[in-house]
């Protein structure tokens, strides 16, 4: 993965509100769409900053082509992890703003490997629970255990019906 914050050309009458980041991405997997290579170039902006897809070693990505460019659909992505089945998926529930658009599918118990464990020694248990529900978290020996999530053709699916066919995507 190479990423880097570089200053647009957007012109003397523009103002630029988000910061500019340029990526490039291994793909280990397509879900969608044709791309032949197994790099992906693109440009992110975020007006938060360092777009939060960065902090994740695995990430499904949206991205969309524009005038011979490639570029992140903004604040787009959703943080995976390989399964013990050998697929990818992402822990948890996955339908944060777009529950009223997408009718969500009930959550998959999955046997995430390695598995992804929180520590909640810091907490006390009403606040760890709260903070990672269960049937989606076990909790044991002050650890919150993901057990349940969703695959990428769902979490696909999400974003397409979604806010992707708001933008315009698809129809």
């Amino acid at each position: 993965m190479d990423f880097y914050k570089f200053e647009p050309n957007a012109g003397d009458d523009v103002i630029l509100m988000d910061d500019a980041f340029k990526a490039k991405y291994k793909i280990l997997e397509k879900v969608h769409g044709e791309y032949n290579s197994d790099l992906i170039s693109f440009e992110a902006y975020d007006h938060y900053g360092t777009p939060a897809f960065s902090r994740y070693k695995y990430v499904l990505l949206f991205v969309s082509e524009h005038d011979g460019k490639i570029y992140h659909e903004k604040y787009q992505f959703f943080d995976v992890y390989k399964t013990k089945s050998g697929r990818w998926a992402h822990c948890g529930t996955p339908f944060d703003y777009e529950e009223d658009r997408v009718k969500p599918k009930p959550l998959e118990n999955i046997e995430f490997s390695p598995a992804i464990e929180y520590s909640t020694v810091m907490y006390n248990e009403a606040f760890a629970k709260e903070e990672f529900p269960e049937p989606v978290f076990e909790h044991a020996n002050g650890k919150a255990i993901c057990r349940q999530g969703v695959y990428l053709d769902e979490l696909f699916r999400i974003k397409k019906y979604g806010i992707l066919k708001n933008r315009g995507h698809f129809e």
